[in-house]
């Protein structure tokens, strides 16, 4: 606990089931995840097949595809987060 921000959730091989089915997927780890993060704010799950095989249900391609970019720009902004994490931590300290 207390690590919340430094989560990320990735569903991958979601294009091997339906859209329905992608949807109770979904489902089941947001609740499990908010019962045991503390944060306010529902978890961020990145849904997705991230590997360099053909999709194999092309319903949902177009969502793939812009929570691939979402989580490569998660992802790239990473070290400026940890930085302000670490300045954060510091200023707490100091205050004390």
């Amino acid at each position: 606990k207390g690590h919340e921000d430094k989560i990320r959730c990735i569903l991958n091989k979601a294009d091997q089931i339906d859209r329905q089915q992608l949807m109770r997927v979904y489902g089941a780890p947001l609740w499990s995840l908010g019962k045991t993060m503390t944060s306010p704010e529902v978890a961020r799950v990145y849904v997705g097949s991230f590997w360099e095989e053909p999709l194999k249900n092309l319903d949902n391609a177009e969502l793939f595809e812009q929570e691939e970019k979402d989580l490569m720009k998660d992802l790239a902004i990473l070290p400026r987060q940890s930085a302000v994490r670490k300045i954060n931590e510091l200023v707490k300290r100091i205050r004390k």
